[in-house]
């Protein structure tokens, strides 16, 4: 336990000096930056390098161990690019930051969304730049944000300063506050959600990649409950390095008088959804997540 806390004192201070050595340098610098700190933590953490790699096999099983170790490589050097990026942000305005997505497309699924004043609940993954995601949707109109409480108190209380205060998006942690999202829906706000991890709680299985995966249900409760839209989006690099936004269109949820299994399909879907965005860009999201760490049996 002591060399636990150990641990998160030296990851906490060593990132707060970080930040603080980012915040000085010119932004177009944080991509060389980004990716080769990506690629030295690919190199040291032999135990997360084989853990990317092995979960790549699970998804893309035709793939050899050397070509799934390429694209875990690829996974660790855009992370590293994001991480030093949104580090960069604390000194910008919400405006300068929502200026890097350049392109949008299918905008319109979300104005229809909000037309129907019942709220909105944006589904997506940790795909691309989230959190540029989040603050495109709270500067465009009134965004909450679900989140997991993280580890470290003093990393919580940074990510929320940073996305509330600097983002301006409120946050709820997920499991504690019902009543918050169903107010916020009430103001026909939008809710970012992110519901491709395995969090061990509230969820069904449905299949990811061929393999039953524990997946989160809350949202599509709520939205069976609500008549919330439900709208998938992702911000993520298009071929230029530079970030683009796709809305789908709405998720439709079933309503045949069997709640537990129209709650299935719609997770079913939104899932389905999510891993077509996975196929397209397999080095923008987070294989080294044990996604399919619960096991059915």
């Amino acid at each position: 336990m002591a060399q636990t806390k150990f641990k998160h004192h030296v990851i906490y201070y060593a990132a707060s000096i970080l930040i603080g050595f980012l915040s000085l340098l010119p932004y177009a610098w944080m991509s060389f930056m980004g990716k080769a700190f990506g690629l030295l933590v690919f190199g040291m953490a032999k135990k997360e390098r084989e853990k990317t790699t092995g979960n790549i096999r699970i998804g893309f099983p035709n793939m050899t161990w050397n070509q799934a170790e390429k694209l875990a490589r690829s996974v660790w050097v855009r992370l590293g690019w994001n991480l030093f990026e949104v580090a960069r942000w604390v000194p910008m305005s919400q405006e300068e930051v929502v200026s890097q997505v350049v392109r949008v497309r299918g905008w319109e699924h979300m104005e229809n969304a909000l037309a129907r004043k019942k709220g909105v609940i944006i589904v997506s993954g940790h795909l691309g730049n989230w959190e540029l995601m989040g603050a495109y949707f709270a500067w465009k109109t009134p965004t909450v944000a679900v989140a997991q409480k993280l580890y470290d108190p003093r990393f919580d209380e940074l990510v929320t300063w940073m996305r509330s205060d600097k983002l301006k998006i409120p946050m709820i942690k997920r499991g504690l506050a019902l009543r918050g999202i169903l107010e916020a829906l009430k103001n026909n706000n939008a809710i970012c959600a992110l519901v491709d991890q395995d969090t061990g709680n509230d969820g069904v299985f449905v299949p990811f990649f061929g393999r039953p995966a524990w997946t989160q249900s809350g949202v599509a409760r709520i939205a069976y409950k609500t008549e919330a839209a439900l709208v998938p989006a992702f911000v993520v690099r298009g071929a230029d390095g530079r970030f683009e936004m796709h809305v789908e269109r709405e998720i439709a949820v079933p309503r045949t008088g069997d709640a537990e299994k129209d709650i299935l399909e719609t997770v079913r879907r939104y899932t389905e959804v999510i891993e077509s965005y996975v196929k397209a860009y397999p080095d923008q999201w987070v294989w080294m997540h044990e996604r399919w760490k619960t096991r059915q049996f």
